[in-house]
């Protein structure tokens, strides 16, 4: 199983990036096969099965809190009951804050070659001018998302 992990701080939009990532997954075609994914934003765990770019049928799991050990432990079991992945997306915690190596731990995940984490970071600007530098990040960052799903290892999209 391949991983893509979205890293950072506590509120600087992991979630929320996983969120926007998991409704543009189901706009192409996806569809749900265990979990849910909410109407609007609010933290889920959601298996989808949908066609790579090589037309293969795929597997993805994705989370999006890991807040706590409990949380952690829930996704496990939501992992473990729902088959098999060809593909994890996940949010973590940067460095070595808590509860980041709970998570490798629970989960089983080695960092290697078959990981690839995308660290995020604070918009620190102020007044006018903090929507516009957020747009644009969020912006940026779905980007560089949807870049490397679209290549080696997932081609996904």
């Amino acid at each position: 199983m391949i991983s893509l992990l979205i890293g950072g701080a506590p509120s600087v939009g992991k979630s929320e990036t996983i969120y926007r990532l998991a409704n543009h997954l189901i706009g192409k075609g996806f569809v749900i096969v265990a979990g849910f994914i909410p109407v609007t934003f609010n933290d889920f765990k959601v298996v989808i099965e949908g066609k790579n770019i090589n037309g293969q049928i795929i597997r993805i799991i994705i989370n999006s809190p890991t807040d706590t050990v409990g949380i952690i432990k829930d996704f496990k079991s939501f992992f473990n009951n729902n088959g098999k992945y060809d593909f994890l997306i996940s949010s973590i915690r940067d460095s070595d804050f808590y509860p980041r190596q709970d998570f490798f731990k629970i989960m089983g995940i080695i960092e290697n070659d078959n990981l690839i984490e995308i660290p995020l970071g604070k918009i620190t600007r102020r007044g006018d001018n903090f929507s516009t530098a957020l747009k644009w990040y969020k912006n940026k960052i779905d980007k560089l998302i949807g870049h490397i799903l679209s290549n080696k290892p997932f081609e996904i999209i």
